[in-house]
């Protein structure tokens, strides 16, 4: 007797049906039942994906419980959530990151993670084929990151977040952050950022990073470090982002995000899109 495949179930926006289809096949994980936000798309969702429905997020999540649980649809991923998600059977993971206001991500920022944000290109194998080079060659002096992609694959906010907790990694807490918004407007808070963003991150020692990103281009992720007469290229290359959210999936690596810092770098980011000027991310984490 075949063994039976492991379940997936997933919280999207209706324009998200087919990446689930493509996520679900890659992962080789039987997608059981979605849910969504509004209702009224509901009937045409269920039957895009052949799927049971549900109109709840917290009954979807424990109701099937032994179930894979991804969070795809943006602002879904709320702090309200965490507390039951900790408490399922089965793992959540999620493709945007922690939605809120400031105040509230902060009282959640120290707490075990309720779901694993994915794809995280630190916890990538490309990255980690990369790392013995970057060791061999010493201390990255600049970096360029680019990290775009479309609506339906992501957000901004899912981009920036990456992206920081990347140069975070790579470089140690920054020093000045100052970043442009090419948007309808400066959000109230990081996670309802939309639109492209380029940041310039400068650290000690005159250590310097780029980042390029957006939600409204094609999936893409490459970074080039440089370090003394050194420079290296690497990313994701032609593998798809279904593909990228299946290794999340499955990877048993549990590096995870250092929560405040990254969110002190986001923080950092939209003040200074709001207003103008460089802004010191120290002067953010005191909120921590």
């Amino acid at each position: 007797m075949a063994e039976k495949k492991p379940t997936l179930i997933a919280w999207i926006a209706p324009e998200q049906v087919k990446l689930v289809k493509d996520v679900a096949k890659a992962a080789n994980l039987n997608l059981v039942a979605v849910g969504t936000t509004n209702q009224s798309d509901l009937p045409a969702l269920g039957e895009l994906a052949k799927t049971e429905t549900c109109s709840d997020i917290r009954a979807l999540a424990t109701t099937y419980d032994d179930a894979i649980f991804w969070i795809a649809e943006p602002h879904a991923y709320e702090v309200s959530l965490c507390e039951l998600l900790r408490h399922r059977a089965t793992q959540t993971v999620t493709t945007t990151p922690l939605s809120g206001s400031m105040d509230t991500l902060v009282d959640e920022a120290g707490k075990t993670p309720a779901a694993k944000f994915i794809p995280l290109m630190r916890r990538s194998a490309t990255y980690g084929e990369a790392q013995d080079d970057i060791e061999q060659f010493g201390q990255p002096i600049s970096a360029h990151c680019t990290m775009t992609c479309s609506s339906v694959e992501g957000t901004l906010w899912s981009r920036l977040f990456d992206a920081m907790d990347f140069i975070h990694g790579l470089f140690g807490p920054p020093e000045v952050v100052q970043a442009f918004l090419h948007s309808s407007r400066v959000p109230d808070k990081p996670s309802d950022l939309r639109g492209h963003m380029t940041v310039n991150v400068q650290f000690q020692h005159n250590r310097v990073a780029t980042l390029l990103l957006s939600d409204q281009s094609s999936w893409k992720r490459e970074l080039q470090v440089i370090s003394d007469e050194h420079s290296l290229t690497f990313g994701d290359g032609g593998t798809t982002i279904a593909q990228r959210i299946s290794d999340g999936i499955h990877s048993t690596e549990f590096t995870s995000a250092d929560a405040p810092r990254v969110l002190a770098l986001c923080e950092a980011a939209r003040l200074s899109c709001l207003t103008g000027s460089p802004e010191q991310p120290s002067r953010v984490l005191e909120m921590f």
